[in-house]
């Protein structure tokens, strides 16, 4: 990130934590991975009363993120009058996008773009892009072959940063591509936040990783879970450890919604190098981390191979 940009002290970040039930979204029975018609409307339902707790609250977010495969094809027009009426820029998971000439199926995000985002007013109108998931865990590839046709995981070979000027550069990883470690490598020292949408039953596992990459990444982490599985998560790489978990929330089965702070222009000027010590209690503190080591990508290192004779 070598641009000089006037960044915002924080982003406000929405998550909403819906509830689909895989088993009867997509059961094995069916001839096609189309979410079915009763969880359909039981997800459009928790996501219009999310979206109207956002527009009701005290803290409107500017950003807004769901789940891995929460968003149902036949409500991506509704959604973007919501996101239109709340004027707020999304990052969403969506149905399966299927071509049924060769019966490959792609598990795609949409980020929706208000027409007058910048301008804080309503908007008549969004901008759409779409970004996909590379690679398609095991557990996904295996149940889609498995059924009666058959259906093939078809990736995402691009790896995606969106820049939202003051408020940051952001990238995107859906659930599997947050193990990627070329994805990683790639967004080090290039984002200020990384947004997984995901829906994910080792809860443990990516936390910890948000831990890891919000260090090595140097970057805001946020993990928006499904509910039926529970532990959205957002970190932060301050330096003091009890700051560094901006939200968690346990428990599976559980619909939520929450609008969070993450740190841009103070993380910002510690990738660059920029003094981000304050003073409290008459002591100088450390808000952040220190970045790892080649964070700004200058620096390449020669892999040495040697074969070890006595």
């Amino acid at each position: 990130m070598n641009n000089i940009m006037n960044y915002e002290p924080y982003l406000s970040v929405g998550i909403i934590q819906t509830t689909v039930n895989k088993e009867l979204a997509w059961p094995k029975t069916i001839h096609w991975p189309k979410m079915s018609p009763a969880q359909d409307a039981h997800v459009w339902q928790e996501i219009c009363k999310a979206m109207r707790a956002f527009k009701d609250g005290d803290a409107r977010p500017k950003i807004v993120v769901l789940p891995e495969l929460s968003l149902p094809r036949t409500r991506v027009y509704d959604f973007s009058r919501l996101v239109c009426s709340l004027n707020v820029i999304a990052f969403v998971g969506v149905d399966y996008n299927l071509d049924r000439t060769t019966r490959t199926a792609r598990n795609e995000g949409i980020v929706f773009i208000p027409a007058n985002f910048w301008k804080g007013k309503p908007s008549h109108r969004c901008t759409t892009l779409i970004f996909g998931k590379s690679h398609g865990a095991p557990g996904e590839k295996r149940a889609l072959r498995e059924l009666n046709p058959s259906w093939l995981f078809m990736g995402d070979e691009n790896v995606y940063v969106f820049d939202v000027e003051r408020y940051g550069r952001i990238g995107v990883s859906i659930c599997y591509d947050f193990m990627d470690l070329e994805r990683a490598v790639m967004y080090r020292g290039r984002i200020h936040h990384l947004l997984v949408l995901a829906y994910n039953k080792d809860l443990g596992m990516f936390k910890s990783l948000a831990d890891s990459l919000s260090r090595t990444v140097f970057c805001n982490v946020i993990v928006c879970n499904t509910g039926f599985y529970g532990g959205s998560v957002a970190v932060s790489p301050y330096h003091e450890a009890y700051k560094r978990t901006i939200y968690s929330h346990n428990g599976n089965g559980l619909y939520t919604t929450q609008v969070v702070q993450l740190p841009v222009k103070g993380l910002d000027d510690a990738l660059r190098g920029r003094p981000d010590i304050v003073t409290e209690k008459a002591k100088h503190v450390r808000v952040f981390k220190d970045p790892p080591p080649n964070a700004s990508g200058v620096r390449n290192l020669n892999l040495v191979t040697q074969t070890l004779n006595p």
